[in-house]
């Protein structure tokens, strides 16, 4: 790339502070991992600074100024990083590969079409009746515009663009390649027998400063007709159904699809594979997480993912919980290990003092038996004791005489 502009040159029209050398020419942008002598960079986050600096680079965008200060690299200094860094790139943009002023020799245009000052027809362009292209616009090659379809001053559709009957496409607007803004809506009324077509009669109308990716569809409307309103930004493989309406300044990424009659207000940011159920409103200001389903109508400034889709707060926290289940399950079973541990416990201390009473109550009962007959033992002694020598003698001599008589007998 020519040098085009000097490092103070660019600090000049992007309006940032230039702090080092602002002679150096310029001759290019590159990314932080491959940083060319000459190039412009942007260091997004502060840690990204010192490396930059320590690069062959011409310039480097920061919202910092390192303490020992710079000369070259210079910096220019934005606390709007990101948006400093794309104005520079739109001024070193050289522009879309352009086709020779005129109409190639091969495109067929209806001689009731209306071409305006300075337009560029590529090869095999096909434009019908009752079409208009505005000035300075440029339709590379393959591209169809079909009956009474128009469009705007400067605007740039890319090889294979189709756009149906009747469309608008406003000023300022880049549509990608293969893209077709105005093909028939996804309609067909069932019931007995083979399915019914329901013909669509309405168009579309692009707004200004819209940007439409590859391979996107914006269909027609049934009846009236589908609406995208101004600096509406389309990624690659975007579905728009039959009489959608969506507002100025919204984004939507790839892979998503709008139902028939799904309304998207101003300011909304969609992220990539997300269904939008028919007739569903989305508020203005909302943004909606990637992969996500829209099945009810979303208020103004709603942040919500999932599916369906839900505020955004919530499936965070449960996303939270969810990867915390294994340690929770983890410390259940260790509460459940310890009641069975404890209980465990209990009953051995029980069993253990069941077993201690009966054999205290072994112990007294022997101790009581011993205890009896020691006290038998004990009176019987102390009852001979407690003869006299006389009782004695007087008894033996009972017994003999008793023992005698038996005798005789």
């Amino acid at each position: 790339m020519d040098a085009r502009y000097t490092v103070a040159e660019l600090a000049a029209k992007v309006g940032a502070e230039l702090h080092g050398v602002g002679s150096t020419a310029v001759l290019g942008v590159a990314p932080l991992d491959d940083i060319r002598p000459g190039t412009v960079v942007f260091a997004e986050k502060d840690r990204d600074v010192p490396a930059a600096l320590a690069s062959s680079a011409a310039a480097v965008v920061a919202s910092i100024v390192p303490a020992g200060g710079t000369s070259r690299p210079a910096i220019l200094l934005t606390p709007h990083v990101r948006r400093v860094f794309a104005e520079i790139c739109q001024l070193l943009f050289g522009g879309y590969p352009g086709e020779a002023g005129g109409a190639h020799p091969t495109a067929v245009i209806d001689p009731s079409a209306h071409l305006g000052a300075d337009v560029a027809i590529g090869p095999s362009v096909a434009i019908g009746p009752g079409c208009r292209v505005g000035a300075r616009s440029v339709l590379r090659a393959n591209v169809v515009l079909d009956e009474g379809a128009s469009i705007g001053e400067d605007c740039y559709l890319f090889p294979g663009v189709v756009i149906g009957r009747r469309s608008v496409v406003g000023d300022r607007v880049v549509v990608h390649p293969n893209a077709v803004i105005g093909g028939e809506g996804f309609g067909f009324t069932v019931g007995e027998g083979p399915s019914l077509k329901q013909p669509q009669f309405g168009r579309v109308v692009v707004g200004n400063d819209c940007e439409i990716g590859a391979c996107t569809t914006i269909d027609r409307g049934t009846l009236g007709d589908t609406v995208l309103g101004d600096d509406v930004k389309l990624d690659n493989l975007v579905q728009v159904g039959h009489n959608c309406r969506i507002g100025s300044h919204v984004r939507v990424s790839a892979l998503t699809g709008f139902s028939g009659g799904a309304i998207v207000e101003d300011d909304c940011l969609i992220g990539g594979q997300v269904g939008v159920q028919n007739r569903v409103r989305i508020g203005r200001g909302c943004l909606v997480g990637g992969q996500s389903g829209i099945t009810h109508d979303l208020p103004p400034g709603s942040k919500v993912w999932g599916t369906p889709a839900h505020d955004l707060r919530t499936v965070l926290k449960e996303i939270a919980i969810v990867q915390r289940l294994p340690e929770i399950a983890g410390r259940l079973d260790a509460l459940r290990g310890g009641r069975k541990g404890r209980e465990g416990r209990k009953g051995e201390k029980g069993k253990k003092g069941r077993e201690g009473e009966k054999g205290k109550k072994g112990k007294k009962g022997e101790k009581g038996k011993k205890g009896e007959k020691g006290e038998k033992g004990e009176k019987g002694k102390r009852g001979l004791r407690g003869l006299s020598p006389g009782a004695t003698q007087s008894r033996g001599r009972a017994a003999r005489v008793t023992l005698s008589r038996k005798l005789e007998l």
